[in-house]
């Protein structure tokens, strides 16, 4: 019998806390590895090296150290799988980091053409009673979309389902009770198809693993057959992991939450967390520090109403973005949990609401562009007996409220009660109707994410790049709190979201 442990997106989040709220989270990477078991063949499935503020912090300081590397190496992780965040910082920072792992980096479709680091494309794991584990890793093709090839450097991402497919040939001659592959990708969407793909569990299913961990989505599924294939994904940020029993007789899967389960002596793992608390300390002073004010809260208020009449927290990031770019019109997205801002507003605060390293892409848009984003942003919307509520599209399977788009300058009104592609009925900017201008272009400034058509907007990225930043987001946001201690309310987006054939219409800003 083989014990199994597998961790994903942990997004350095290694200790009790969530950052955002007090006191504890009752999870954390520490916490969730007291419950492996040693010897036994841990998994990570990537997604390591971003995401915190305390990863933010050591981003900031260019990785000085790698705590996450010795976490992972207390923990006795046996198998590195990588995934798309963990690309962010560069090809030098990503192998001083799989250099620190005790793990084997595993990742059939991943190439080093410089060859500084080792790379397979497969493990095999032998338990106590002689029962056999093969393991493959890939990663989602579309880091070739996310990173720009100078990120990458000497890394080459190849397709996923081919290298996983050549990589199980090589399996089966090692004769494995059973096999497993681990996929930095999710399940299967139906989002506009690209040069790559994003999510490809269920051909990734079809090759004939026995087991398929997924991540990347995070999303806590249950274990599930995929075909003949038993699938699970264990969610993010370190509040669960998944525990498999593998016997001659089958496979026992299950999700369990931090704190739950047997709980084992790891010194080492004490040692390290003891050894950064002064880190961690800096972090939590950093966020309790006030940064500045707003003249009133910028709320996300909830994610139907802000979407149906507008966000002042919206409003605000769109104004930081067409400051700084000094394009004509802009959007933004907000994140999946509900923020706000002010009118104090702490270090702390800020990182909640705008945590991930995007940076700025002003692209030249056509209005039949324009047109078919703002129609892709309109499809959130649903109608159920007889009110608008969010719809399924965008909620399985994984919530995606991140990929409803806020637009400023531009005046644009959402007729819920059509069909979908055909409920965008005014669309003006200034004095310019767009609808019957088709042919008019304009600069729409977003993050970098959104620029190469992810989310269901596959036609951003074929738009002409007019320029392109390398700061954050975020760093422009805290630079704007140091340039006006209290920063004015910012210009209201100008929209409607109503469904014309209710006598109850839902009208927006």
């Amino acid at each position: 019998m083989a014990d199994i442990y597998y961790t994903s997106d942990t997004h350095s989040y290694l200790y009790d806390t969530d950052y955002i709220h007090q006191g504890s989270s009752h999870a954390g990477y520490f916490e969730l590895a007291r419950h492996f078991e040693p010897g036994s063949l841990v998994i990570d499935g990537g997604d390591v090296l971003q995401g915190s503020p305390l990863a933010r912090e050591l981003s900031k300081q260019g990785f000085p150290f790698f705590i996450q590397a010795e976490a992972m190496n207390a923990a006795g992780v046996k198998v590195f799988v990588p995934g798309n965040h963990d690309f962010n910082f560069s090809d030098v920072v990503f192998k001083r980091f799989v250099s620190a792992l005790d793990a084997t980096l595993v990742c059939a479709n991943l190439v080093d053409t410089s060859g500084e680091i080792q790379i397979a494309p497969h493990y095999l794991y032998v338990g106590s009673d002689g029962i056999r584990i093969g393991v493959v890793g890939v990663v989602t093709d579309f880091v070739n979309v996310w990173e720009e090839k100078r990120n990458l450097g000497s890394l080459r991402v190849l397709d996923s389902v081919e290298s996983a497919a050549k990589a199980f040939a090589q399996l089966v001659a090692l004769h494995c009770d059973y096999t497993i592959c681990v996929y930095h990708g999710g399940y299967d969407d139906i989002s506009a198809s690209y040069a790559y793909q994003e999510n490809r569990s269920d051909a990734l299913a079809q090759i004939g693993f026995d087991v398929l961990l997924t991540a990347h989505q995070h999303a806590i599924v249950q274990p599930f057959s995929l075909g003949r294939t038993l699938s699970l994904q264990c969610g993010s940020n370190a509040y669960h992991y998944a525990r498999l029993a593998c016997s001659k007789e089958g496979v026992d899967a299950r999700i369990l939450k931090a704190g739950e389960g047997k709980v084992y002596d790891h010194p080492s793992l004490e040692v390290v967390k003891t050894m950064h608390l002064d880190l961690q300390e800096r972090v939590f002073a950093y966020l309790a520090t006030k940064i500045g004010e707003t003249e009133e809260v910028f709320e996300d208020i909830g994610k139907l109403e802000s979407a149906i009449h507008g966000s002042r927290l919206a409003d605000f990031f769109n104004q930081v973005q067409l400051e700084y770019t000094k394009a004509d019109i802009s959007c933004v997205s907000l994140f999946n949990a509900p923020r706000s801002l002010g009118p104090v507003v702490k270090a702390g605060d800020v990182v909640a609401a705008y945590p991930f390293p995007n940076t700025l892409v002003v692209i030249e848009v056509r209005a039949t562009v324009l047109k078919s984003a703002l129609e892709r942003c309109a499809s959130y919307f649903s109608l159920k007996e007889g009110s608008i509520v969010i719809s399924d599209r965008f909620l399985h399977p994984k919530v995606e409220h991140y990929n409803y788009d806020y637009y400023q300058n531009l005046e644009y009104w959402f007729d819920v009660g059509k069909k979908v592609g055909e409920r965008v009925v005014r669309l003006r900017y200034k004095q310019f109707d767009l609808l019957s201008e088709a042919d008019r272009t304009l600069a729409l400034v977003m993050n970098n994410y959104r620029a190469t058509g992810t989310g269901g907007y596959p036609w951003f990225a074929n738009c002409p790049v007019v320029r392109q930043y390398k700061v954050e987001v975020q760093s422009l946001i805290f630079q704007t709190f140091e340039e006006t201690q209290r920063v004015a309310i910012p210009p209201a987006s100008n929209f409607r979201v109503f469904a014309e054939k209710l006598t109850n219409s839902s009208k927006g800003c």
